[in-house]
Protein backbone atom coordinates (compact mmCIF):
# COMPACT_ATOMS: atom_id res chain seq x y z
CA UNK A 1 0.00 0.00 0.00
CA UNK A 2 1.23 3.57 -0.35
CA UNK A 3 3.05 5.75 2.17
CA UNK A 4 3.05 9.34 3.41
CA UNK A 5 0.42 11.94 3.57
CA UNK A 6 -2.35 11.15 1.65
CA UNK A 7 -3.10 14.63 1.05
CA UNK A 8 -0.42 15.40 -2.02
CA UNK A 9 -1.51 12.70 -4.43
CA UNK A 10 -5.01 13.53 -3.69
CA UNK A 11 -4.94 16.67 -4.43
CA UNK A 12 -2.92 15.38 -7.47
CA UNK A 13 -5.49 13.44 -8.28
CA UNK A 14 -8.48 15.79 -8.04
CA UNK A 15 -6.43 18.56 -10.17
CA UNK A 16 -6.01 16.14 -12.90
CA UNK A 17 -9.68 15.16 -12.68
CA UNK A 18 -10.91 18.94 -12.69
CA UNK A 19 -8.49 19.35 -15.95
CA UNK A 20 -9.87 16.47 -17.63
CA UNK A 21 -13.39 17.30 -16.97
CA UNK A 22 -12.85 21.05 -17.57
CA UNK A 23 -11.89 19.69 -21.61
CA UNK A 24 -15.18 17.87 -21.76
CA UNK A 25 -13.59 14.32 -22.08
CA UNK A 26 -17.00 12.57 -21.78
CA UNK A 27 -18.44 14.85 -24.67
CA UNK A 28 -15.06 13.42 -26.53
CA UNK A 29 -15.98 9.91 -25.42
CA UNK A 30 -16.41 7.02 -27.98
CA UNK A 31 -17.72 3.85 -28.28
CA UNK A 32 -14.35 2.21 -29.87
CA UNK A 33 -13.54 -1.09 -28.09
CA UNK A 34 -9.55 -0.94 -28.26
CA UNK A 35 -8.97 -4.26 -25.72
CA UNK A 36 -10.21 -7.59 -25.61
CA UNK A 37 -9.73 -10.06 -23.34
CA UNK A 38 -8.40 -13.73 -24.34
CA UNK A 39 -7.20 -16.64 -22.72
CA UNK A 40 -4.20 -17.40 -23.78
CA UNK A 41 -2.81 -13.78 -23.69
CA UNK A 42 -4.34 -13.70 -20.24
CA UNK A 43 -2.97 -16.99 -18.84
CA UNK A 44 0.77 -16.06 -20.71
CA UNK A 45 1.01 -12.24 -19.29
CA UNK A 46 -0.43 -13.15 -15.90
CA UNK A 47 1.49 -16.34 -15.41
CA UNK A 48 4.47 -14.45 -16.27
CA UNK A 49 3.52 -11.78 -13.59
CA UNK A 50 2.48 -14.86 -10.84
CA UNK A 51 5.71 -16.23 -11.58
CA UNK A 52 7.93 -13.31 -11.25
CA UNK A 53 6.57 -11.94 -7.95
CA UNK A 54 6.70 -15.49 -6.22
CA UNK A 55 10.86 -15.83 -7.74
CA UNK A 56 11.70 -12.47 -6.64
CA UNK A 57 10.45 -13.49 -3.13
CA UNK A 58 12.19 -16.67 -2.95
CA UNK A 59 15.48 -14.95 -3.98
CA UNK A 60 14.95 -12.38 -0.86
CA UNK A 61 14.84 -15.07 1.38
CA UNK A 62 18.34 -15.85 0.18
CA UNK A 63 19.86 -12.55 0.92
CA UNK A 64 22.10 -12.67 4.32
CA UNK A 65 22.20 -9.80 6.64
CA UNK A 66 25.83 -8.91 6.93
CA UNK A 67 28.14 -6.53 8.71
CA UNK A 68 28.95 -3.22 7.06
CA UNK A 69 32.85 -4.43 7.58
CA UNK A 70 32.03 -8.09 5.57
CA UNK A 71 30.67 -6.07 2.49
CA UNK A 72 32.48 -4.84 -0.72
CA UNK A 73 30.91 -2.11 -1.78
CA UNK A 74 32.41 -2.23 -4.86
CA UNK A 75 34.25 1.40 -6.74
CA UNK A 76 31.46 3.61 -7.86
CA UNK A 77 31.20 4.55 -11.34
CA UNK A 78 31.68 8.24 -11.98
CA UNK A 79 28.06 9.30 -13.24
CA UNK A 80 27.02 7.50 -10.12
CA UNK A 81 29.66 9.05 -7.37
CA UNK A 82 27.74 12.48 -6.52
CA UNK A 83 24.89 10.66 -4.88
CA UNK A 84 26.08 9.55 -1.96
CA UNK A 85 26.49 13.37 -0.68
CA UNK A 86 22.36 13.16 -0.45
CA UNK A 87 20.79 12.22 2.56
CA UNK A 88 17.50 14.27 2.63
CA UNK A 89 14.38 13.22 4.62
CA UNK A 90 11.93 15.91 3.06
CA UNK A 91 13.18 14.28 -0.57
CA UNK A 92 12.29 10.71 0.59
CA UNK A 93 9.19 11.72 1.62
CA UNK A 94 8.42 13.56 -1.63
CA UNK A 95 9.43 10.43 -3.64
CA UNK A 96 6.52 8.27 -2.30
CA UNK A 97 4.18 11.03 -2.82
CA UNK A 98 4.86 11.53 -6.55
CA UNK A 99 4.93 7.57 -6.47
CA UNK A 100 1.63 7.14 -4.94
CA UNK A 101 0.22 10.05 -7.43
CA UNK A 102 1.40 7.65 -10.27
CA UNK A 103 -0.53 4.60 -8.14
CA UNK A 104 -3.72 6.17 -8.68
CA UNK A 105 -3.36 8.20 -12.28
CA UNK A 106 -5.06 5.83 -14.18
CA UNK A 107 -8.39 6.23 -11.76
CA UNK A 108 -8.66 9.32 -13.52
CA UNK A 109 -9.84 7.42 -17.11
CA UNK A 110 -12.78 6.46 -15.10
CA UNK A 111 -14.04 9.45 -16.19
CA UNK A 112 -15.20 8.25 -19.90
CA UNK A 113 -17.57 6.14 -20.40
CA UNK A 114 -15.63 4.03 -22.69
CA UNK A 115 -13.17 3.36 -19.76
CA UNK A 116 -16.16 2.69 -17.11
CA UNK A 117 -17.85 0.49 -19.42
CA UNK A 118 -14.37 -1.57 -19.51
CA UNK A 119 -13.62 -1.24 -16.18
CA UNK A 120 -13.38 -5.04 -15.22
CA UNK A 121 -10.85 -5.22 -18.51
CA UNK A 122 -8.97 -1.92 -17.20
CA UNK A 123 -8.56 -3.71 -13.80
CA UNK A 124 -7.37 -6.86 -15.61
CA UNK A 125 -4.51 -5.11 -17.47
CA UNK A 126 -3.64 -2.74 -14.23
CA UNK A 127 -3.18 -5.77 -12.11
CA UNK A 128 -1.07 -7.21 -14.35
CA UNK A 129 0.87 -4.28 -15.29
CA UNK A 130 1.60 -3.77 -11.14
CA UNK A 131 2.61 -7.17 -10.53
CA UNK A 132 4.53 -7.93 -13.35
CA UNK A 133 6.85 -4.58 -12.51
CA UNK A 134 7.03 -5.68 -9.09
CA UNK A 135 8.49 -9.07 -9.99
CA UNK A 136 10.80 -7.78 -12.49
CA UNK A 137 12.35 -5.05 -10.27
CA UNK A 138 12.65 -7.23 -7.03
CA UNK A 139 14.30 -10.39 -9.49
CA UNK A 140 16.78 -7.34 -10.69
CA UNK A 141 17.69 -5.88 -7.19
CA UNK A 142 17.90 -9.49 -5.26
CA UNK A 143 20.30 -10.49 -8.34
CA UNK A 144 22.65 -7.44 -8.41
CA UNK A 145 22.39 -6.76 -4.66
CA UNK A 146 24.11 -3.53 -5.01
CA UNK A 147 24.27 -1.36 -1.51
CA UNK A 148 22.59 1.86 -1.56
CA UNK A 149 24.47 4.74 -1.46
CA UNK A 150 24.25 5.78 2.26
CA UNK A 151 26.31 2.82 2.68
CA UNK A 152 29.36 4.99 1.59
CA UNK A 153 29.04 6.79 4.38
CA UNK A 154 32.45 7.01 6.38
CA UNK A 155 30.65 7.45 9.96
CA UNK A 156 28.97 4.19 9.83
CA UNK A 157 30.15 1.62 12.09
CA UNK A 158 31.96 -1.53 10.73
CA UNK A 159 29.59 -3.80 13.00
CA UNK A 160 26.73 -1.79 11.22
CA UNK A 161 24.23 -4.87 9.62
CA UNK A 162 23.61 -4.45 6.52
CA UNK A 163 19.86 -6.19 5.23
CA UNK A 164 18.35 -6.87 2.71
CA UNK A 165 16.49 -3.32 1.90
CA UNK A 166 20.14 -2.02 1.88
CA UNK A 167 21.01 -3.89 -0.91
CA UNK A 168 18.52 -2.86 -3.68
CA UNK A 169 19.56 -0.10 -4.91
CA UNK A 170 19.90 -1.42 -8.55
CA UNK A 171 17.31 -0.76 -9.33
CA UNK A 172 14.85 1.71 -8.56
CA UNK A 173 11.70 0.11 -7.58
CA UNK A 174 9.88 3.43 -6.76
CA UNK A 175 10.73 5.22 -10.25
CA UNK A 176 9.74 1.66 -11.80
CA UNK A 177 6.59 1.78 -9.88
CA UNK A 178 5.99 5.01 -10.97
CA UNK A 179 6.77 4.66 -14.65
CA UNK A 180 4.63 1.38 -14.98
CA UNK A 181 1.41 3.01 -13.62
CA UNK A 182 2.15 6.14 -15.09
CA UNK A 183 2.92 4.83 -18.69
CA UNK A 184 -0.26 2.38 -18.30
CA UNK A 185 -2.62 6.07 -17.82
CA UNK A 186 -0.71 6.95 -20.80
CA UNK A 187 -1.14 4.57 -23.72
CA UNK A 188 -4.74 3.53 -22.30
CA UNK A 189 -5.66 7.04 -22.76
CA UNK A 190 -4.67 7.29 -26.15
CA UNK A 191 -6.40 4.32 -26.92
CA UNK A 192 -9.18 5.36 -25.82
CA UNK A 193 -9.10 8.80 -27.53
CA UNK A 194 -6.65 8.94 -30.31
CA UNK A 195 -7.81 11.78 -31.47
CA UNK A 196 -7.75 14.03 -28.48
CA UNK A 197 -6.43 17.20 -28.07
CA UNK A 198 -5.04 16.49 -24.41
CA UNK A 199 -2.67 13.25 -26.11
CA UNK A 200 0.28 15.74 -25.42
CA UNK A 201 -0.63 16.71 -22.31
CA UNK A 202 -1.46 13.60 -20.82
CA UNK A 203 1.92 11.95 -21.88
CA UNK A 204 3.97 14.82 -20.53
CA UNK A 205 2.23 14.01 -17.35
CA UNK A 206 2.56 10.21 -17.48
CA UNK A 207 6.39 10.90 -18.43
CA UNK A 208 7.35 13.57 -15.67
CA UNK A 209 5.98 11.90 -12.90
CA UNK A 210 8.42 9.11 -12.29
CA UNK A 211 11.44 11.70 -13.68
CA UNK A 212 10.37 13.27 -10.65
CA UNK A 213 9.96 10.32 -8.47
CA UNK A 214 13.61 9.60 -9.64
CA UNK A 215 15.04 12.57 -8.86
CA UNK A 216 13.76 12.36 -5.58
CA UNK A 217 15.05 9.24 -5.00
CA UNK A 218 18.05 10.11 -5.47
CA UNK A 219 18.32 13.18 -3.56
CA UNK A 220 16.89 11.12 -0.37
CA UNK A 221 20.56 9.01 -0.69
CA UNK A 222 18.42 5.54 -1.95
CA UNK A 223 19.40 5.33 -5.35
CA UNK A 224 22.13 6.36 -7.73
CA UNK A 225 21.09 8.01 -11.27
CA UNK A 226 21.95 4.67 -12.89
CA UNK A 227 18.91 3.10 -10.60
CA UNK A 228 16.43 5.45 -11.42
CA UNK A 229 17.50 5.38 -15.19
CA UNK A 230 17.01 1.62 -14.94
CA UNK A 231 14.10 1.73 -13.12
CA UNK A 232 12.29 4.11 -15.48
CA UNK A 233 12.96 2.16 -18.72
CA UNK A 234 11.79 -0.85 -16.74
CA UNK A 235 8.45 0.29 -15.45
CA UNK A 236 8.15 2.49 -18.88
CA UNK A 237 8.41 -0.38 -20.84
CA UNK A 238 6.26 -2.32 -18.94
CA UNK A 239 3.27 0.19 -18.02
CA UNK A 240 3.09 0.82 -22.52
CA UNK A 241 3.44 -2.70 -23.29
CA UNK A 242 0.54 -4.75 -21.16
CA UNK A 243 -2.10 -2.96 -23.14
CA UNK A 244 -0.58 -2.89 -26.40
CA UNK A 245 -0.75 -6.90 -25.72
CA UNK A 246 -4.38 -6.76 -25.35
CA UNK A 247 -4.77 -4.15 -27.89
CA UNK A 248 -7.90 -5.34 -30.19
CA UNK A 249 -5.77 -5.29 -34.29
CA UNK A 250 -6.96 -2.24 -36.06
CA UNK A 251 -8.39 -4.56 -38.47
CA UNK A 252 -10.52 -6.04 -36.33
CA UNK A 253 -11.90 -2.40 -35.00
CA UNK A 254 -13.05 -0.56 -38.29
CA UNK A 255 -16.42 0.86 -37.30
CA UNK A 256 -16.69 3.44 -34.72
CA UNK A 257 -19.71 4.96 -33.62
CA UNK A 258 -19.41 8.16 -31.58
CA UNK A 259 -21.27 10.08 -29.65
CA UNK A 260 -22.22 14.24 -31.22
CA UNK A 261 -24.27 16.91 -30.27
CA UNK A 262 -27.58 15.61 -31.79
CA UNK A 263 -27.14 12.36 -32.56
CA UNK A 264 -24.42 9.37 -33.32
CA UNK A 265 -22.09 9.24 -36.04
CA UNK A 266 -20.82 6.14 -37.61
CA UNK A 267 -17.60 5.81 -39.66
CA UNK A 268 -15.77 2.79 -41.47
CA UNK A 269 -12.01 1.99 -42.13
CA UNK A 270 -11.97 0.04 -45.59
Amino acid sequence: MPTGSRWPYLTTLVILLLFLSGHSLLAQDSLRVPYRLSWETNLTVSGMAAGSVLFANELRNRVPEVLLSELRLGRIPPFDQFAVDYNSESARKASNRTRDASTYLPLALLLGKGPRRDIIKLALLYGQTVALRRGLTNIVKYTVRRPRPYLHDPSLAPTTVVRSYDREAFLSGHTSGSAATAFFFGRVFADYYPDSKLKPYIWTLSASLPALTGYFRIRAGQHYPSDVIAGYVLGAVIGYTVPILHRIPIGRNNMVLSPTGTGFYLSYRF
